[in-house]
């Protein structure tokens, strides 16, 4: 059938009109026409997949990864046109919500763009496929976790992580190791060093990768690291390979050691943006008792405790407190206490800690019902709320009222050329 896209909804989804009802396909820029075949009929609208772009529009452009539907959709459209199409979504979806955006009426807040658009992600996964006479790399398809796309390179990392990239292709291409399943590239974006993560399914595996594969990989300009990780084994500290099995990195005057399994921002430069909404925003009130909750490393409890009087930080993996209790001795940060465990765990420590701000950073399932509970009892003044899933967040919003009204509600483009969007809110206490 060929099919009008009329919008992009979140997160991604191509919309369209066909008589009269609606088709959400998987490609399809505002404006063109297409031609798409329905894979599946809902209740109240049908799924397709685009098969031919008939009449596209001024501003679709030739993306530069072979794989793009895999690891970044967006990079079909313009830039211009990617910030518009989130923020619509973001609105869209407060508008669903019945959340006043922006906030306290008047102009629509821009998207905060990228510094960067392509080679700005500090990591990298792919899984190893060995089944096929010419073992290859690959991103899974979108939506499966049987079909793979091969990936050669991927213009969303840097050139060294590229140039990486390479190496293990011909490595598992010379050198066959059925065992290992998957290749992870991290980089530090400040000092450019690469640490290299390999999945097995047993410890044979990681021997034999040190024997056959080390000799080579050692030799890659700027590794300094190869780690070992055991699939089905969590709470197993990594296997050490070869050289160091963290990254190092430096944002502002803060100084940040991260390992293979913590969590850490994609994109650094962006982080730092954020972190000066937060600056000053905090700095409109006196020093305050600031709780940092799913801390994660430190990263935004260390970025902030110059204008903080007192820091908790709660946080629950098990490898991202190993390394925030290592930045808390490096950065000789004694205004910060760490509270291990899960929020919802850790609640009457939170409330005796009485703070001023809270600082939220969750998952992309959002807050704990019993998390939102206590915000609204303890004498907090104002919540900051970074969320990586608008959906979420805004009913999280309204989860907060009338307790706490937003007052600020601003998107970040972490992930440019993917339809993810991370969105900073600040809440202030009703009364």
């Amino acid at each position: 059938m060929e099919l009008r896209i009329e919008k992009i909804v979140y997160p991604g989804r191509s919309l369209g009109l066909y008589q009269g009802q609606v088709v959400f396909t998987d490609e399809g820029l505002p404006g063109e026409l297409i031609r798409a075949e329905i894979v599946a009929g809902r209740k109240n609208f049908l799924e397709a997949n685009t098969v031919e772009i008939i009449e596209p529009a001024p501003h679709r452009i030739e993306p530069r990864c072979s794989h793009y539907r895999a690891c970044s959709p967006y990079q079909i459209m313009t830039y211009e046109l990617e910030t518009k199409v989130k923020s619509g979504e973001l609105a869209e979806i407060l508008s669903r919500f019945k959340i006043p955006y922006p906030p306290a009426g008047g102009k629509l807040p821009d998207l905060v763009p990228s510094p960067q658009i392509y080679g700005y992600r500090n990591k990298i996964k792919l899984a190893v496929v060995w089944d096929t006479p010419q073992p290859f790399l690959a991103y899974h398809e979108p939506g499966s976790q049987t079909d793979l796309l091969p990936v050669e390179n991927c213009a969303l990392v840097s050139s060294e992580a590229n140039s990486l990239l390479s190496e293990f292709k011909e490595l598992i291409q010379a050198f066959r190791l059925p065992a290992i399943t998957q290749v992870e590239i991290r980089q530090s974006f400040s000092s450019g060093a690469l640490l290299a993560i390999l999945y097995s399914e047993n410890k044979q595996g990681l021997t034999e990768a040190a024997s056959r594969w080390l000799p080579r990989l050692k030799a890659h300009p700027g590794l300094t690291g190869v780690a070992g990780l055991l699939n089905h084994h969590s709470g197993i500290r990594p296997v050490s390979i070869y050289g160091q099995l963290d990254l190092e990195e430096r944002l502002e005057k803060v100084n940040l050691h991260y390992g293979p399994e913590c969590f850490f921002q994609v994109n650094p430069p962006q982080l730092l943006k954020v972190a000066g909404e937060l600056k000053t925003w905090l700095k409109e009130g006196k020093p305050a008792r600031l709780l940092d909750l799913y801390a994660g490393v430190g990263t935004f409890g260390l970025l902030l405790s110059d204008l903080a009087s007192e820091v908790l930080a709660v946080e629950s993996g098990d490898e991202n407190i190993f390394y925030l209790k290592e930045n808390l001795k490096l950065n000789q940060a004694d205004k910060i206490r760490l509270a291990a465990g899960r929020v919802e765990k850790r609640l009457k420590e939170i409330v005796s800690f009485r703070p001023d701000t809270a600082l939220v950073d969750p998952p992309r399932q959002g807050l704990e019902p019993e998390l939102i509970a206590t915000l609204k009892k303890i004498p907090v003044r104002s919540i900051f709320y970074l969320s990586c899933n608008p959906a979420t967040l805004a009913r999280d919003l309204n989860r907060l009222r009338p307790e706490f009204e937003p007052q600020t509600i601003r998107a970040f483009d972490f992930f440019p050329r993917t339809p993810n969007l991370e969105v900073l809110s600040r809440l202030r206490r009703a009364d």
